[in-house]
């Protein structure tokens, strides 16, 4: 499998619901719950050594790999499957990684199917932050289904209270004004006036650029301090949105000047956002650049790159899927053009693999 068809694969991801056994209000995806950890992540470790935090979000992207072929099931089902087969559910876990590892690129694997490994503080952070984005789901949809997600919810508080961490109610609260943010992105679907077969969020679609950037870095064998920009810039990249919504870029080009008045008003939005907020504050005033500036840089020009890519594979999705609306067509040509003039590297293999997996000559 090369490196394109893998990230085909991935955007299963966009269809992977969770809590798909009960009724919702809001339906997050997998894609979805992984940006949320992501950029809770960033935050909570900002104050780390930029290596370390470059680790503890690789380590998101390898646990989610398994759930591209299995998809996903709930943390209660596992539990029972342990009681019942002891070792059965990581032995399960453990042949996905070797089937995945006999098939994908071997230049790839050794890169990505790696887990590190950290000191219990830093595990009980990780933990910390997956339960914060499922208590953030669960709190949502009890509002309505108060039957299907009292529980749940109820034993996720539980397993919070056992968790001992430093600063743990500050994180908390940083968590919890994130997930506000984070979670208007989860409700906005991209391409919204095209009817669509498989819908991509502007949550499940930054987790998508995330992931491309970071493998188009490890392909050039940068740095980890490279790295860690080209990982925050792709988490923020589309942050603004949460408060302009998601203004398509022929609509910011249609006459000259809009397109820079929008980008002054997102700095407004942001800025009035994050200075109100003294948890969040001085986080936020570093990532700046990144959130206002994404594409400027060496680390911008790999998350540009890898956000063009993520459209590609959307409208690769809509046309393999029967999506009759020639605008996914003429957006993929478009596309190509554009990834071209601005790729650092050579993604031309890349594409000819995900056009190839297209069922109609492009």
């Amino acid at each position: 499998m090369g490196c394109g068809s893998f990230l085909i694969e991935s955007a299963n991801l966009f269809t992977v619901f969770r809590w798909n056994n009960t009724p919702a209000i809001i339906r997050f995806t997998e894609a979805d719950n992984i940006y949320n950890t992501l950029l809770l992540t960033l935050f909570i470790f900002s104050d780390e050594e930029k290596t370390k935090v470059v680790e503890i979000l690789h380590n998101k992207i390898y646990e989610a790999i398994p759930k591209i072929i299995l998809s996903d099931i709930s943390l209660e089902t596992k539990n029972k499957i342990e009681e019942k087969g002891k070792d059965i559910w990581e032995k399960t876990i453990t042949q996905t990684y070797k089937e995945l590892e006999n098939t994908l690129d071997k230049n790839l694997s050794h890169k990505l199917l790696i887990k590190y490994n950290f000191d219990q503080e830093t595990q009980n952070k990780i933990r910390l932050i997956n339960l914060f984005a499922s208590r953030k789901e669960a709190l949502i949809n009890e509002r309505v289904f108060p039957e299907y997600y009292e529980e749940p919810r109820i034993k996720n508080e539980e397993r919070i209270s056992k968790i001992i961490v430093k600063d743990k109610k500050i994180i908390e609260e940083m968590a919890d004004e994130l997930l506000k943010i984070s979670c208007r992105l989860v409700t906005m679907i991209r391409w919204n006036k095209n009817h669509r077969n498989i819908k991509s969020s502007v949550s499940s679609h930054s987790f998508l650029v995330f992931l491309i950037a970071y493998i188009l870095a490890l392909s050039v064998d940068l740095d980890k301090h490279e790295i860690y920009e080209i990982m925050a810039c792709a988490i923020l990249h589309d942050l603004p949105e949460a408060f302009t919504g998601d203004v398509i870029s022929p609509t910011k080009r249609k006459v000259e000047g809009l397109e820079e008045i929008i980008s002054e008003i997102e700095r407004e939005f942001v800025q009035e956002w994050y200075k109100s907020n003294i948890i969040l504050r001085d986080i936020t005033s570093k990532f700046e650049k990144y959130i206002f500036y994404p594409f400027q840089n060496n680390y911008g020009k790999f998350v540009r790159t890898a956000d063009l890519l993520a459209a590609l594979i959307e409208c690769y999705l809509e046309i393999s899927t029967g999506n009759q609306n020639t605008y996914f067509i003429e957006s993929f040509s478009r596309l190509k053009q554009e990834i071209e003039d601005i790729s650092p590297l050579d993604v031309s293999e890349i594409i000819k693999e995900i056009e190839e997996n297209s069922s109609i000559h492009l």
